[in-house]
């Protein structure tokens, strides 16, 4: 099975296992052990695992569109851990691959977050007319949709090639670009929703929580743009050129 045929099965298991009443009662301390059997008993656990070795052999790139499920709903970042796990990498792959996750994540809920807020400019009427027709209200999601671009193709820049595990430069990249983009993603959103996308019961504030909790999981774009830096500091190619061979692996 390719890992195109993989992303549809596993979506529409992901949506039903955690809907976003069961993602609540996960995050009050519901244990989810039922989901978790579901999941190890499908074989996604084991994506990452070489086919040699009885897995599915996925790439990396494809890999990470399933991370990109777990957060357009908002689903425990255990699963993709346990992938990473299950595939027994080396310590630095490890942190690579959390990291990426991680972002990936981001990536997800952040799309989400885009088109929960678009479909809400669409459909709020004020003054006779929806708020999505409001200039300024558009250039916003105009920015958000940028930012959200700008989040994805990162991360598929880190899973690009032919590596098993992800590079930690461009690992350190996409977490930069994510963890920046994350809070003006959930700003426009809550600035255009108004008081109801924080309401426990409007299901907005299930995914903008997350992006600021993973905005800071495993260090925030703080961290991540100063190792960034001092890479670049102690190449002796330009930032451009260091950019291009590192990032983008031309020669």
């Amino acid at each position: 099975m390719s890992g195109t045929e993989f992303l549809e099965p596993f979506e529409r298991m992901v949506g039903q296992l955690f809907p976003p009443a069961r993602v609540r009662e996960i995050d009050g301390g519901s244990a989810w052990d039922r989901e978790r059997q579901e999941i190890e008993e499908s074989g996604f656990i084991d994506s990452m695992v070489a086919e040699h070795d009885g897995g599915a052999g996925l790439s990396l790139s494809d890999t990470v569109a399933l991370w990109r499920v777990l957060g357009r709903h908002a689903a425990p970042l255990a699963i993709g851990e346990a992938m990473i796990d299950r595939a027994s990498p080396s310590a630095v792959q490890h942190e690579a691959a959390r990291l990426l996750l991680t972002s990936a994540a981001i990536s997800g809920a952040a799309d989400h977050v885009l088109v929960a807020t678009v479909d809400y400019a669409g459909t709020r009427v004020q003054f006779g007319k929806p708020i999505g027709r409001q200039q300024a209200l558009q250039q916003q999601l105009a920015l958000m949709a940028e930012d959200c671009l700008a989040v994805r193709l990162s991360v598929e820049l880190a899973a690009m090639g032919e590596a098993r595990w992800p590079a930690t430069l461009r690992t350190a990249a996409a977490k930069t670009v994510a963890s920046s983009a994350a809070p003006r993603i959930a700003s426009v959103a809550h600035a255009i929703h108004g008081a109801i996308g924080i309401s426990e019961e409007y299901d907005l504030q299930l995914h903008t929580g997350r992006l600021h909790q993973w905005r800071l999981a495993l260090g925030s774009e703080g961290r991540w743009s100063r190792q960034l830096g001092s890479a670049v500091l102690a190449s002796n190619l330009t930032a451009l050129d260091w950019t291009r061979a590192e990032l983008f692996g031309e020669v």
